[in-house]
């Protein structure tokens, strides 16, 4: 009796199982259809919803956009000074070290004998040509082209013009509290790199 009640317990089960599976009836059948299906990725296919990596930001690259915006604000902050005909001008917020004496110097030597600058100098073009942002302070070689049309006008009168030339620069800079001050500047003809 015992191997009856087995062999009828297993039928039920099995009728069970098979009675639930199909007792779903037409209903389920439509609506399992009307469920889109998602085809499965291959593995190696990222999932549509995951942002690319971002490619890193080469230092360098930034540096020297941010050594040029400073290189130009330079040019402009120091043709101001010069025309401004004040030792006293704050030329140090763009220059240091041997430039920014030179720049002093000639502006009390030409205060002090009575000579008024007037016109400008103006930025044309300029590259970085090295840069060195491991040494400190960072350093970086600027070649610059600007067209100086500074005129100087002495005690008597008389005007000496620069006649709006260009001229090419070979400047070092350093890095200082975040700005790129010049601190050697080297002036060279026309045909040099910086204007050429």
């Amino acid at each position: 009796m015992s191997s009856a009640r087995t062999l009828s317990g297993a039928v039920l089960a099995a009728c069970l199982v098979a009675g639930l599976a199909g007792c779903g009836g037409q209903a389920d059948k439509d609506k399992a259809a009307e469920t889109p299906q998602t085809p499965l990725l291959p593995a190696s296919a990222p999932p549509s919803s995951a942002k690319p990596t971002p490619k890193p930001v080469d230092p360098t690259t930034a540096a020297k956009a941010k050594i040029m915006a400073d290189y130009k604000t330079y040019v402009g902050w120091r043709s101001a000074g010069v025309v401004s005909n004040r030792p006293s001008y704050p030329f140090e917020q763009y220059m240091t070290g041997n430039s920014l004496q030179v720049v002093k110097s000639l502006m009390g030597g030409m205060y002090l004998i009575g000579t008024k600058y007037g016109g400008s100098m103006t930025f044309v073009k300029g590259r970085v040509a090295a840069v060195n942002l491991k040494a400190k302070p960072a350093t970086a070689t600027v070649y610059g082209c600007v067209i100086d049309d500074l005129t100087a006008t002495n005690k008597q009168g008389k005007v000496r013009r620069s006649g709006g030339s260009q001229m090419s620069t070979r400047d070092q800079l350093v890095l200082v509290g975040g700005r790129w001050k010049v601190t050697e500047t080297q002036t060279n003809t026309p045909e040099s790199p910086g204007c050429a």
